[in-house]
């Protein structure tokens, strides 16, 4: 538990909108936010502890967190299902928790808390990067998409709903912070994109990664590659595992040594 407060990190930003929330008069508002961003984040720590992935750091602001996480890329699906869907199932436990045990609240605190609590829960279900909702969206289409194009319909997807999101707030809610900060974090993702497309490849050539389900390939093609699948390609009349196939693109033909 010493080790995750260690990784806890609260920007200057967050204490700075502190102090504009309470010279302003709304700093319970920003604090029953912030206490459910954090419970949120926390129930990502513990998933992602369980599954032995080492916690980077974990980001707290006033309307959201990131938790940053070392793991492959190549890591289960099914996994990362789980600590994505860990920050939503945590806040709806503890709305549940709060609705069972609501005489022991003051009313008008009980309800703003609910109605914070709800909101947070359903924004972060909507398919956006970097919210859980993408993470959970972009897990599916891997299950039935090569890496390559799951991560390009993941980002269609986002896209499309981050238009969305935006033409809302620009006619009704008004929130420009929250869509500079989608934008800006779509933004990143797309400059990281030959990055981690090169690092998924890389990652399948130097260590094994023990997945069960396998696939035939007809043509000698790494771009057809999955997560959770090994791959054989038919060539020459012979079966070529991916390794060999990877090695073409990462092997030197002479010894740089």
């Amino acid at each position: 538990m010493k080790t995750i407060f260690k990784k806890l990190d609260i920007p200057i930003v967050t204490y700075c909108f502190f102090l504009l929330s309470f010279l302003c008069g709304y700093f319970k508002n920003v604090i029953f936010i912030f206490l459910i961003v954090l419970f949120h984040e926390l129930g990502h720590v513990i998933i992602t502890h369980l599954f032995h992935y080492k916690i980077i750091k974990v980001e707290l602001y006033p309307f959201g967190g990131i938790t940053r996480i070392d793991k492959p890329i190549n890591s289960s699906i099914n996994k990362e299902i789980l600590i994505a869907s860990a920050g939503v199932i945590f806040q709806a436990l503890l709305f549940l928790f709060l609705f069972l045990f609501q005489a022991c609240f003051i009313p008008r605190d009980y309800e703003l808390f609910q109605f914070y609590n709800l909101n947070i829960m359903l924004f972060n279900l909507v398919p956006i990067i970097p919210l859980d909702g993408s993470v959970l969206l972009h897990a599916i289409l891997e299950k039935f998409f090569s890496f390559e194009k799951a991560l390009k319909y993941y980002q269609i997807f986002s896209l499309l709903f981050l238009w969305g999101f935006v033409i809302l707030n620009i006619f009704i809610f008004q929130n420009y912070f929250i869509c500079v900060v989608l934008s800006w974090q779509f933004i990143l993702l797309k400059r990281q994109e030959k990055y981690l497309i090169h690092r998924f490849y890389l990652e399948r050539y130097l260590k094994y990664f023990p997945y069960q389900k396998i696939e035939n390939e007809h043509h000698e093609n790494y771009h057809v590659l999955k997560k959770n699948r090994r791959h054989f390609f038919y060539s020459e009349g012979k079966y070529k595992n991916e390794h060999e196939i990877l090695s073409n693109m990462f092997d030197f033909p002479f010894n740089i040594w």
